[in-house]
This record gives C-alpha cells, structure tokens and sequence, in this order.
C-alpha cells in the first residue's frame, strides 16, 4: 500500500519474524509477588472468545490479559461496571494452579486479587 501503513504492517508480515515469536499476554512468570502492580491502560475485545482483555502496563512493559469468567466477577464485584471502566486502575495478581481446558492438565494462572 503506498503512501500508508496496511494492517500487515501493524500485525507483522512474512519479511519479519516479529509479530510471529512469543506471546503478548500476561504469564504467570510475570508476576513476581501479590505486591506487582499492573496498571490498565487500554481495553479490547477478543472477538474468537467473545472476552474482554485489558492491555496492562508495568514498569513500562506491557502485556494483554483476556479476563476470564471468575476475574470478570472480580471486577464487577468490585465496583467496576464495565471494562472500559476498569481503564487507570491499579491490579494485582495471586498465581493460582488450574486445569487447564485444552490439555485438562494443570497449569499455573493469575487471578486478580485487588482493584484501585
């Protein structure tokens, strides 16, 4: 496209690996205590799953995190009426072991512990 970017630009293209390598959501290893403090800045829709995701920022690194079923009611509960809402809060996390729905083995996840 001349003149302009195209969404492959933006996503990555076959010329790169970038965009291909690794994941940009948030991992359990990323959380190094119930003390680390994500702050969400953005929020997104994933259309597959039909789930909100919340774009966090930490020590300028920043990560998505799709919001299941229980962190959904976390928020909600916690006084944040919509997603877009939950945008210049402050969350932290506790890793909790859950079985995973694919592989119906355990896996480490996060749950969101706190809302500020």
């Amino acid at each position: 496209m001349k003149g302009g970017k195209n969404e492959m630009d933006e996503q990555g293209n076959l010329e790169s690996w970038d965009g291909f390598l690794g994941s940009n959501f948030l991992s359990a290893d990323a959380v190094d205590d119930e003390n680390h403090v994500f702050v969400v800045i953005k929020t997104e829709l994933d259309t597959d799953n039909n789930r909100p995701i919340l774009l966090l920022e930490s020590q300028g690194v920043k990560a998505k995190f799709s919001l299941n079923v229980t962190n959904s009611n976390f928020l909600k509960n916690s006084g944040i009426t919509s997603p877009n809402k939950a945008i210049g809060k402050k969350i932290k996390f506790r890793k909790v072991i859950v079985i995973s729905p694919k592989t119906k083995k355990e896996v480490e996840s996060l749950r969101i512990i706190a809302i500020e």
